[in-house]
């Protein structure tokens, strides 16, 4: 695959310079569209002084249309793990080192609902595909605004709603039992969708079904402000086969893990996540002249999870609620300042039983946990000439009250992190319309989540110290050819303590400690090019992405093993993505994909390493508006190499458990219809 890959890459850079020189350009086609950013107050992507990246509706089209996982992965500096069907990791710049399962270090919103728990978990897969309708994917501390964190923030759009009345019905299927539907009616500033999605998975006891009801609505109220209403309903099943060790995996890496010595096998114990979700939501935006604008957002979420696991059986509710507001005043034109508030708070409850081969045995735990987390934040952008100077900060708050009853005497204890200041300092020079450049220097600070001092190997560690550290990233963004090239680059610089890692035990339960010193440091770098207008009959459009990470252990010492020096596990050190997205007038398309990973250390020793990987895919379709009737047509393939790979290890498994691999070669297609009035 080497030798392949030599190949066709210098082919396709080949054939992506080849139009600099030997087309001439025409200036009177359209160029590449200013790309409005809502991260940090900006307002366009030219003019935001940090690292972002948008993911468009156009984006999330290029893929099957059962979750956002390969859009997000064709962003630099961004990896979206899936280690079996329904089970999600999203890792920004590393983060995913402290994220077995679930998503961590990573500050999510909904439409300006805060999303993350308070604990510091984020129920990604309760989402299903058409909740989202697009993406900004801020790396680094988002400290200034967003408060929590050292990996980034994600802001997922809501799908829009508008005044016109439709309806649309979709189906589609593939490989390895996977069926999905779905259904959307939209009346004036009402929708209302439900889908499914179902698979039997590639791996043995990998089966999965999730229903996402929804219902989104534009309340009425006056002219100068808007009301809307989120309701989703989740309800998700399924099956977790467990980490194989190397042989394992050499020998049958479909296989789910089987039982060794003590500890029973996936399959034996019945392991599977069955969860319902509700999240209910009110956003507020009120502007009350042309110098002062607010938005307010109050939410709601409950949670109920039955996790039969290997070590044990797990019961838990998870209802929080909270709210957030954010005002913007501009006292005159080249000052803006942005100020507001978040809260949030928990009452959790967790029961865990034997795992009696799948069924219920004794009561080892009964654990009680509220928590209660807020921050405030400002920030200041002053633009002189062409000079955009942006200042802000946020205090953070996080008290975590923890009773486990199942123990005489009770033991109560309690964990405060309080009154932590993280500064953002940003600086940004506007050239012209075609080129910009910027230094963003920010502080990140991420306490453990709940669920990493209360680990799921029934321990706790209230020693469990918060990350922290110092995020310094110069950038810049050039449009170019009459703004049909366009390149966007960074270099981050991040020194991070107390870095929160992985540990595993035989039974695979996690736990986690503090690893001291890590010092991560990369580049980020994306690129468009439009070859062919849409104007044209035919239009192409070329990107690439690339990310070069360096994250090592600064001073990392446990017991009698010293991995300074060493890579952090779980990072790839080169990823690269090249796209293709063809387009004719007549209504068909065609998208292609090529993405190289390259080897990933598997634990702190460094004595294992998953082999890079290569993967294409690719998607055609038509689509068409006949009268009142659109219709979409499509069917694609991914992992056209059939490559065995893995795409969610686990890391620092115990006896060298690692590996869960991803679905080989496989087929989809899909078929949508819908009427507009």
């Amino acid at each position: 695959m080497r030798r392949s890959t030599r190949f066709i890459l210098p082919f396709v850079f080949q054939l992506l310079s080849f139009p600099l020189w030997a087309q001439k350009l025409d200036t009177n086609k359209l160029t590449l569209d200013s790309v409005v950013i809502n991260a940090y107050g900006s307002k366009t992507l030219m003019t935001t002084p940090t690292a972002v990246n948008k993911i468009g509706l156009a984006q999330l089209q290029r893929y099957a249309n059962t979750n956002v996982l390969q859009a997000i992965n064709a962003t630099p500096g961004a990896r979206m793990e899936e280690r079996s069907p329904g089970s999600y990791r999203l890792n920004i710049r590393g983060s995913s080192v402290r994220s077995p399962y679930g998503v961590r270090n990573v500050k999510i919103y909904y439409d300006d609902i805060p999303f993350t728990a308070p604990g510091g978990n984020s129920m990604l897969n309760m989402l299903g595909f058409y909740n989202v309708g697009g993406a900004e994917l801020i790396k680094g501390p988002g400290s200034s605004v967003y408060g929590i964190g050292t990996g980034g923030v994600v802001l997922f759009n809501a799908p829009v709603v508008n005044n016109s009345a439709m309806v649309d019905a979709g189906v589609g299927g593939g490989s390895f039992g996977t069926l999905n539907y779905n259904v959307k009616l939209q009346l004036p500033q009402h929708l209302l969708a439900y889908e499914e999605q179902s698979a039997d998975g590639y791996r043995a006891h990998t089966e999965m079904r999730r229903r996402v009801a929804s219902y989104q609505t534009q309340l009425p109220t006056f002219s100068k402000a808007s009301l809307t209403l989120h309701a989703i309903y989740s309800d998700l099943n399924y099956q977790t086969p467990g980490a194989l060790t190397l042989a394992e995996y050499q020998a049958n890496p479909r296989q789910a893990r089987p039982s060794v010595g003590a500890n029973q096998g996936a399959i034996l114990a019945n392991a599977r996540i069955q969860q319902e979700a509700l999240l209910l939501g009110l956003v507020h935006r009120y502007a009350f002249h042309e110098k002062w604008r607010n938005t307010t957002s109050l939410y709601g979420f409950y949670n109920e999870t039955e996790n039969p696991a290997i070590q044990n059986y797990e019961f838990k509710k998870e209802p929080h609620w909270g709210g957030r507001t954010a005002f913007v005043y501009e006292p005159v034109s080249n000052i803006s300042l942005h100020f507001g508030g978040e809260l949030q708070k928990g009452d959790f409850s967790s029961r865990t039983y034997r795992n009696l081969q799948g069924n219920k045995g004794d009561q080892i735990t009964n654990d009680q946990l509220d928590l209660l987390q807020w921050l405030a934040f400002a920030q200041v952008n002053w633009q002189v000439h062409k000079w955009l100077f942006t200042v802000g900060a946020s205090t953070n708050h996080l008290r975590l009250d923890f009773l486990r009853n199942s123990e005489t005497p009770n033991i109560n204890a309690s964990k405060k992190f309080s009154g932590e200041v993280q500064p953002r300092f940003a600086v940004l020079f506007n050239a012209n319309e075609n080129f910009s450049t910027y230094i963003n220097v920010a502080k990140g600070f991420s306490p453990p989540a709940s669920s990493e001092i209360f680990a799921d190997n029934n321990s706790y560690n209230l020693a469990l110290e918060a990350e922290k550290g110092w995020n310094i990233e110069p950038g810049f963004r050039w449009k170019l050819l009459s703004q049909r090239l366009f390149l966007d680059a960074s270099y981050f610089h991040m020194l991070l303590s107390n870095a929160v890692v992985t540990r595993r035990d035989a039974a695979g339960a996690n736990y986690y400690v503090n690893a001291g010193q890590t010092k991560q440091q990369g580049v980020e770098a994306s690129l468009t090019y439009q070859l062919l207008q849409e104007s044209q009959p035919l239009s192409v459009l070329l990107q690439g992405a690339y990310a070069w990470h360096q994250f090592k252990y600064d001073d990392f010492v446990q017991v009698n093993q010293d991995f300074s020096g060493n890579r952090l596990p779980g990072v790839a050190p080169h990823t690269y993505t090249l796209m293709a997205d063809i387009k004719h007038k007549s209504g068909l398309l065609a998208f292609v994909t090529f993405n190289h990973t390259a080897k990933i250390a598997l634990n702190d020793a460094n004595t294992q390493y998953a082999n890079a990987f290569q993967l294409i895919s690719a998607k055609l379709g038509y689509q068409k508006r006949i009268k009142h009737l659109p219709v979409q047509l499509f069917a694609g393939v991914d992992n056209l190499l059939n490559q065995t790979y893995s795409l969610g290890n686990d890391i620092n498994g115990f006896g060298g458990r690692y590996y869960n691999v991803a679905p080989g070669r496989s087929f989809y297609f899909g078929l949508k219809v819908g009427w507009v009035k």
